[in-house]
């Protein structure tokens, strides 16, 4: 436990090339690539659906003191370079 809330107010994540495994609620076995941050919303890719998620910060957190958000791991580049692609080219389609 208190390495969550450690993890918490250090606000070390969401960061760039991790993803991260959604254990329950809504995106229930959804893993969430980080791609960016807007406004207090975290900006994710999707996987496996690549789907794009905009969650709000407090929620994020939320999820990861509840435990419904785990770190899995940091990706390649190769690889999370791919999924910000993916992220932009679904950006640019759902404003047409």
């Amino acid at each position: 436990m208190n390495k969550i809330l450690s993890f918490l107010k250090k606000k070390v994540h969401p960061r760039q090339r991790y993803i991260y495994a959604v254990t329950a609620g809504a995106y229930l076995g959804e893993l969430l690539v980080y791609i960016d941050t807007e406004v207090s919303t975290y900006n994710f890719l999707s996987l496996p659906e690549m789907h794009i998620r905009k969650i709000p910060t407090e929620k994020f957190y939320l999820g990861v003191e509840q435990g419904i958000v785990d770190v899995v791991e940091k990706l390649p580049r190769k690889i999370y370079n791919t999924c910000k692609l993916q992220y932009k080219k679904n950006s640019v389609q759902s404003n047409i």
